[in-house]
């Protein structure tokens, strides 16, 4: 039986350095979902997450070499493409004879510089790779002809070839749940500020009600993998996993992990009624994304009453002319009435704020600050718009020139930042970011409402922990 090994290559401590503590370690539902569809197709699958297992680059290969698979796979981000190319020229030494398959955001958008970036990949996957790896597999396992094979990027007699693309698999129901079983689930936890609320972060689950999102933001990147719009999964999937996180993980921290969990009322209601049908919501601390202009008073009190307890809003910015920039679709105002609507339901809420996009300007900057602190929410988080490859604001960069670094420098805590504007350079962005984690978690009133609504204990130890790696992290100049 031929062997596919899928593999989370190690990151985090070049993502996050002092602050790994602080960063959430999720399952790799993707690379999950596609060893489902590859061991129901008949082959031995095994994933290795380098990152939950602390492993370094050299332990992570010396695990895939003791199983001595055929096939690799693993997913690329942006800024993971560097040490992608490292790992794979190191694996490669050790088992020359094997293919290596990726696929993720990154590599949708760049499927041909991807394999020029790296003569270590053999094959580059273009949007969802469920149904693609059978087919791949299978062709390699019959010797066959690559090209039939929709949405991929592979060599040929020293030439690289892009195939016709594949659409997305229109009937989600056909994909069988994630492969939950190949992976270690004590290793696994939420985000640090998520303990603040009943003092654990795990065990964590992750469950996505669909593929794809309702918005059109042009800094973006997910619509490289599952294209424009929303498809769901059936209810029936939904609930066989929440009841196989629950009985085989026994999980207490649960993140519906959707760009827009909201998008689909019904469906938000029915997964909470059975969530209370089987009282789940004794057990359970769930997180939700969504967006402001899709929020529903009496649904967002039928998730309270079902255990979700934080809702998280992607804002962006103060400035209704930059949010019109980043064809968000949205206001202050109706952004001002979801928070409004949520804390009303009883809900924690986090925002997600971006500095630097185009048209930003200082002023600009400012009004984001200022709404950030004039919200009432729990916890808010300060990134500074960055142009990935197959957005709009990476084709900005091209059309007017502006330099752009090596990937790994596309990260957004410990790379400087890539300006997109003449007026904000990047130690004016990083100084301007700087001043909004100040403006925001430094209020005294900030601090008391947190005291009073949360786990007190929880946030005096997070506080005074995030003080001292903040103060690290600024003296190494990447904070």
């Amino acid at each position: 039986m031929k062997k596919l090994v899928l593999v989370v290559i190690p990151t985090m401590e070049n993502a996050y350095h002092n602050l790994q503590d602080f960063a959430a370690v999720s399952p790799p539902i993707g690379l999950a979902s596609v060893a489902a569809t590859a061991e129901k197709a008949g082959y031995e699958v095994s994933i290795i997450d380098g990152d939950a297992e602390q492993l370094t680059l050299d332990r992570t290969i010396e695990k895939i070499v003791e199983k001595n698979p055929d096939y690799v796979g693993s997913t690329i981000m942006t800024a993971t493409m560097d040490i992608t190319q490292v790992f794979y020229e190191k694996l490669k030494a050790k088992l020359p004879n094997i293919t290596v398959i990726v696929g993720g955001p990154h590599v949708s958008a760049l499927p041909e510089q991807t394999l020029r970036d790296s003569q270590n990949i053999d094959i580059s996957v273009i949007g969802e790779g469920d149904e693609t790896i059978v087919d791949i597999l299978g062709a390699l396992h019959r010797n066959a002809d690559l090209k039939n094979i929709a949405g991929i990027a592979y060599r040929d007699n020293g030439q690289i070839t892009i195939t016709g693309s594949r659409l997305p698999i229109k009937d989600l129901s056909t994909i069988p749940l994630p492969a939950f079983h190949l992976l270690d689930h004590t290793l696994y936890r939420s985000y640090g500020w998520n303990n603040w609320v009943n003092g654990y972060r795990k065990p964590l689950g992750i469950i996505f009600t669909g593929r794809g999102c309702i918005g059109k933001c042009n800094f973006c990147a997910a619509h490289n993998v599952f294209g424009k719009g929303i498809r769901f999964f059936s209810m029936q999937q939904i609930k066989d996993q929440l009841d196989y996180l629950m009985e085989k993980w026994g999980i207490r921290v649960l993140y519906f992990q959707d760009d827009t969990f909201t998008a689909n009322r019904k469906m938000v209601n029915d997964i909470c009624d059975y969530i209370i049908e089987k009282g789940y919501d004794k057990r359970l601390e769930i997180m939700v994304s969504s967006r402001a202009d899709t929020v529903h008073l009496p649904t967002l009190k039928k998730m309270r009453q079902a255990s979700v307890r934080w809702i998280c809003f992607g804002v962006e910015s103060g400035s209704q002319e930059i949010l019109d920039g980043m064809n968000k679709h949205i206001t202050i105002d109706q952004i001002k009435k979801a928070y409004a609507l949520s804390r009303e339901a009883g809900l924690f809420i986090a925002g997600n704020f971006m500095l630097g996009h185009l048209g930003e300007t200082r002023e600009t900057a400012m009004d984001t600050i200022r709404l950030a602190c004039e919200l009432d929410e729990e916890y808010a988080s300060f990134a500074i718009a960055i142009p990935l490859p197959g957005t709009v604001l990476y084709r900005h960069c091209q059309d007017k020139g502006i330099p752009l670094p090596t990937w790994n420098d596309f990260g957004n805590v410990n790379t400087p930042p890539i300006p997109l504007n003449e007026s904000l350079s990047a130690e004016e962005l990083i100084k301007l970011r700087r001043l909004a984690m100040d403006r925001f978690f430094k209020r005294p009133g900030y601090i008391m409402k947190l005291l009073i609504r949360m786990n007190t204990l929880s946030v005096i130890r997070d506080f005074v922990k995030m003080y001292f790696v903040i103060r690290a992290e600024r003296k190494a100049k990447r904070l």
